[in-house]
């Protein structure tokens, strides 16, 4: 029987469990398969691939067994990591609103943990290619936010799309992933903290519809060779000297045993981005230009390891002399995130290059298309504005609304990314209270940036006679 739209509201308003894998057997298990990856190219002549050297699990008290999420809180987590990274003429809804279409996909099971719906398994193969791949986003970026905010408790994590930030030092044809070239992370995580150097971990997501079996060696072989793939991406940027900057594989299953289950494992290490200080030189509200003679040919340095001497090799290296630049700029996509996803396209131009897509905020988007930050909720005492959505569900209209604390947007909308910054840390103190959300009675989300994502049911509409 179909749900109704309260009953598919409430699904996405429930906590649930999200299971989370990572032991040193499933280390053992990609680093077998890569071997595995590597003899078979060398028969054929070719070189192996480049992959983070050491894969280790995540520690236990950084992700738990599972982490509580809700369905909405998955795809609030969706749609930040989409804001920026299509930008174009059909922006509005394929940025702020792609994750509305799963709002039927996922529930609790009896079990209390995640799961796809009946609806969320359709048998549909381009259907699932693209649920697979766009809630793994959603999860991955969830899950490795919860693993980096335990690794940093006193700081704040954005989230921004690395293929926007690369834009901005490579020339847009080698910024371009091309057939699977040029590897690069998915998203780039940065944990701040006013007046200290920011922390920076490398994810990168993907995620599967393989059924387990009683071995598990579909499933597992599908959940490794995407962390195999994952080990190959986030080798092919560095920070720093080489092999420094903590990176996170994620791969979720979504048909898992006993429900939605996450795969990850780490390469460790520490990248860190020089102090900025408001008002001087070389902080975030000063606009940047493009760098687009940063080298992407021999880029990398690799010192001699293993018995093999030292060598280059190609990939985004952000050098010593480009890290105070790389902190600017990894600021301020962050903030053109935060005005996108509330409806502020107009903002964003102010933070963008022009290599990272400034023009397509300035010219006319197409009829159903655009978002403007013109809507705005109350939820307690705090007032969101932003922007707002609406679809149906049957015969119910459903209004989504995606904003920011309104303080804190005025801050961003008149180019004060390091007030904001300074704002949002001292609001830390005052996460949201779970009962806010109880008492908006619909489906609603807070970011640690000051974010929010919510749905409610709108009245029913009189019938109109002319």
């Amino acid at each position: 029987m179909a749900r109704t739209a309260r009953q598919i509201l409430n699904a996405l308003s429930r906590s649930t469990s999200v299971h989370v894998h990572s032991t040193t057997e499933l280390a053992a298990h990609v680093n077998s398969a890569a071997a595995a990856i590597d003899k078979r190219r060398r028969e054929k002549g070719q070189e192996p691939a480049r992959r983070k050297p050491e894969l280790r699990p995540v520690a236990r008290a950084e992700h738990g067994r599972s982490i509580e999420l809700t369905p909405w809180q998955v795809l609030h987590a969706v749609a930040r990591g989409y804001v920026l990274a299509g930008q174009g003429m059909g922006r509005g809804l394929a940025e702020h609103w792609l994750s509305l279409k799963f709002c039927e996909a996922l529930d609790g099971n009896r079990a209390g943990s995640m799961d796809l719906t009946d609806k969320g398994r359709s048998s549909e193969s381009w259907y699932k290619g693209m649920q697979a791949r766009e809630l793994a986003v959603g999860f991955g970026i969830a899950v490795a936010e919860h693993i980096v905010q335990q690794r940093y408790p006193d700081h704040i994590v954005s989230v921004v799309d690395t293929n926007t930030v690369l834009r901005a030092g490579w020339p847009p044809s080698v910024s371009q992933r091309n057939k699977g070239s040029r590897p690069r992370p998915d998203y780039i995580i940065e944990a701040w903290k006013p007046g200290e150097p920011s922390k920076v971990t490398f994810v990168a997501c993907r995620g599967n519809h393989q059924k387990p079996s009683k071995r598990t060696g579909r499933t597992r072989s599908t959940t490794i060779q995407q962390l195999v793939k994952g080990s190959e991406l986030t080798e092919g940027m560095q920070i720093g000297p080489w092999n420094t900057t903590p990176c996170l594989m994620l791969s979720t299953e979504l048909m898992g045993q006993g429900g939605i289950v996450v795969n990850v494992l780490q390469s460790p290490g520490e990248a860190l981005l020089p102090v900025r200080m408001p008002g001087a030189p070389g902080n975030a509200d000063e606009e940047i230009k493009d760098r687009s003679g940063i080298p992407y040919p021999n880029a990398i340095r690799i010192p001699s390891r293993d018995g093999r001497r030292a060598r280059t090799v190609d990939g985004f290296q952000i050098g010593e002399d480009d890290l105070a630049w790389f902190g600017q700029l990894l600021a301020r996509t962050a903030a053109a995130g935060l005005t996108a996803f509330s409806g502020g396209g107009k903002h964003a131009v102010r933070y963008l290059t022009d290599h990272q897509g400034r023009e397509h905020y300035n010219v006319p988007a197409f009829a159903a298309t655009s978002s403007i930050d013109d809507a705005d909720i109350e939820v307690g005492d705090t007032k969101f504005v932003g922007t707002d959505n609406v679809f149906r569900m049957g015969a119910a209209r459903i209004e989504a609304f995606s904003g920011m604390d309104s303080g804190l947007y005025e801050l961003i909308k008149d180019g004060c990314v390091e007030e904001y910054r300074e704002a949002v840390y001292k609001l830390r103190a005052k996460r949201r209270d779970p009962l806010e959300a109880v008492k908006w009675n619909d489906p609603i989300s807070f970011q640690g940036d000051g974010t929010v994502m919510a749905l409610s049911i709108l009245p029913i509409r009189k019938r109109r006679t002319l």
